[in-house]
């Protein structure tokens, strides 16, 4: 028998809620909201009381004392069979609104204003606050609402031209990051931390060669008559076989310059996203606080072949079928989440 965890709470309006014989939370920085689902037994329904309407309500999970979800239930679904009554509670951080719901002003441009100016005016209306970590003014050329946007769509297009990732920060708000933003206290080591481990050396989205096709227009270079003429820049990734390729084409204006260093990021970071790991370990924290997304950790496994520090690409929180708490770590090299080189492709873009 599983035994109840108090570790993990559910905090609703003034109400705490603890004893769950099933927990999962997964927090990663390829998703804007984390995710969390409990099971309890049904303590409404072994009392006889009238169960509350749970869905739609706003929440926060806490790990140990620490608030890793703030946001809403999404759904609450009971269950019985001959000799129990379950509850299942699964919701999100509060950032799961912008990836749902329309942005609300269409056609607002913010040309000329901040990534995050856009972030703040996106996420007002749904009551998500926006910070970030480290200072960038920079304005950005372009970035306006699209009819029928989503509000992360509008986001996820602004933060590629500055470079960052959109995460939650686990208090209700929107956190604008880069990759790498912190380290973690433990290192993991074969036979130490790790309990299982298993790693995937991926060929499927990588080429030998990837060819970088654009347009340069001549009047840059003193001749205001001339036709836009097409250049070409190439990079290779010697592992793969010769007979791979791949083209890349760039519509705006785009220097000779400017394609190379998209060619070579092309082909570092495919080759870096290909290399994954999966490792779990026992207990929910880094020392004193819960594993975070978005860090490096340090780890020394030759059976996989890891040595070194890697990214920590998302985290995922659990109990084992003995009551043990769990953590398995997605990790991958940091290169896999260098920013994408903005092309600055002049008036006409």
């Amino acid at each position: 028998m599983i035994e109840l965890n108090t570790d993990v709470e559910l905090r609703i309006d003034s109400r705490v809620y603890t004893g769950w014989t099933s927990i999962s939370i997964g927090i990663g920085i390829e998703q804007i909201a984390g995710t969390f689902e409990l099971q309890c037994a049904d303590r409404w329904a072994i009392s006889g009381a009238r169960r509350p309407i749970l869905s739609g309500l706003a929440c926060e999970v806490r790990l140990q004392g620490v608030a890793v979800i703030t946001g809403y239930i999404d759904d609450a679904s009971p269950g019985y069979g001959p000799n129990e009554h379950s509850l299942t509670i699964t919701g999100r951080d509060a950032t799961g609104d912008l990836v749902d719901c329309a942005a609300r002003t269409d056609g607002q441009s913010w040309e000329g204003r901040t990534l995050l100016d856009v972030a703040r005016d996106i996420c007002g209306p749904f009551g998500v606050p926006v910070s970030q970590q480290f200072i960038d003014g920079q304005p950005l050329k372009k970035a306006a609402i699209n009819p029928g946007e989503t509000a992360f769509e509008v986001l996820s297009r602004a933060a590629r031209q500055r470079g960052c990732l959109l995460v939650s920060d686990g208090v209700g708000g929107l956190l604008i990051t880069r990759a790498a933003s912190g380290r973690a206290t433990r290192s993991l080591r074969l036979g130490v931390d790790i309990l299982t481990a298993s790693g995937t050396s991926s060929h499927a989205e990588r080429y030998y060669r990837y060819d970088v096709v654009g347009q340069d227009n001549e009047a840059a270079y003193g001749n205001a008559n001339a036709l836009a003429q097409q250049i070409k820049a190439t990079a290779f990734d010697p592992e793969i076989r010769r007979t791979r390729v791949t083209v890349i084409d760039v519509p705006d204006a785009v220097s000779t310059a400017d394609a190379i260093v998209l060619a070579n990021w092309t082909a570092a970071t495919r080759k870096a996203r290909g290399q994954r790991a999966e490792l779990t370990v026992r207990g929910w924290l880094d020392g004193a606080q819960p594993w975070r997304a978005n860090t490096l950790v340090r780890i020394d496994d030759p059976w996989l072949g890891l040595a070194g520090d890697l990214l920590i690409a998302s985290v995922a929180f659990s109990l084992d079928d003995q009551g043990g708490q769990i953590t398995r770590l997605s990790v991958t090299p940091r290169e896999a989440y260098v920013p994408e080189p903005l092309i600055d492709a002049g008036d006409d873009a």
